[in-house]
């Protein structure tokens, strides 16, 4: 086995050479994890999905106690909140203002 962090164990594997044809990563875990999983994806171009698991007290989006900030397509507007229970909790990993 591998003794060592998620997010070395996923570098060195994409930087291994071998054949894996197309990569995307799910993710999910300790945010920080999915940070540092996210970087490696976006450092080699290749998709990340990250499952937030933020506290969802209400679970219907009008409490907004789980949002994240998400990066926005909006000119002028570089990130907006999101709720987990609602717009998630599945983000594309290079979207979330970590």
């Amino acid at each position: 086995g591998y003794h060592g962090r998620v997010p070395d164990r996923l570098a060195t594997l994409l930087d291994s050479g071998q054949p894996f044809g197309r990569v995307h990563v799910a993710c999910c875990g300790p945010e920080v994890m999915m940070e540092k999983v996210s970087e490696v994806c976006a450092a080699r171009s290749i998709g990340c999905q990250v499952s937030m698991e933020t506290p969802m007290a209400c679970g219907i989006g009008i409490c907004f106690s789980c949002v994240a900030k998400i990066r926005s397509d909006e000119e002028g507007t570089p990130w907006d909140y999101r709720r987990t229970c609602i717009e998630g909790p599945v983000f594309d990993g290079r979207r979330i203002v970590w």
